[in-house]
């Protein structure tokens, strides 16, 4: 609602990001990190998009725009145009090469026009295993949640195999959990941790630093 938005949630929303500007020479011209970007018409803001541009793709955020023009199906138009942004970009930077749309709900009338654009895929909630769009509808159609991945006997080929190398930040030192758990046998967060390295998988729970405090 209106009267609940302010400039402080717009900011906490849609301004704070938590990537950090990266501007390589290989890279784009404006960098890696979070932008707007801003349509307007005669003079008027029409809409805005928040895209964040990472080194392998642009993903397409949030978009808002003045609902006295929602005629002209602005986030169609807008999808298009990052499209071609990120066209623009690979050129620049060749390893910039996907577009990600971001979440898709099949059952939200708001996010039914990503359903649009092709070739398109959708990740398997389970696996983490692409697969094009047109194959995926079918199964939306009579389950919110599905499994995209036919083969009943493929796994996550990154899925969860121990914590121990698990990387972790502790009173500002980065250490393995094994080495965390060898200093502190009073408090291991060991809950905390296995479910924090289901959810990033084991690259990445290897990549980042999971904060834990006492």
């Amino acid at each position: 609602e209106p009267d609940e938005c302010d400039q402080s949630s717009y900011s906490n929303f849609l301004v704070n990001s938590p990537l950090k500007p990266f501007k390589p020479s290989d890279g784009p011209s404006q960098g890696y990190g979070s932008f707007h970007q801003q349509y307007w018409l005669d003079g008027r803001l029409l809409a805005v998009g928040v895209v964040d541009i990472l080194p392998r793709c642009v993903s397409s955020v949030y978009f808002f725009y003045d609902p006295e023009f929602h005629f002209l199906t602005l986030g169609t138009y807008a999808s298009l145009r990052e499209i071609a942004f990120c066209r623009t970009l690979h050129h620049s930077a060749p390893s910039l090469q996907y577009y990600y749309m971001g979440f898709y709900i099949h059952t939200c009338p708001k996010m039914r026009y990503k359903g649009a654009f092709y070739p398109s895929l959708l990740l398997c909630p389970e696996v983490y295993s692409w697969h094009p769009l047109e194959s995926c509808f079918p199964l939306l159609e009579h389950n919110k949640y599905c499994r995209f991945q036919p083969d009943p006997q493929a796994r996550d080929p990154d899925q969860l195999t121990g914590i121990n190398d698990v990387s972790v930040l502790f009173l500002n030192k980065a250490m393995a959990y094994k080495t965390f758990r060898f200093l502190n046998p009073a408090n291991q967060h060991q809950d905390e941790v296995t479910k924090y390295a289901s959810l990033v998988g084991n690259k990445l729970s290897r990549r980042m630093l999971l904060v834990l405090m006492f």
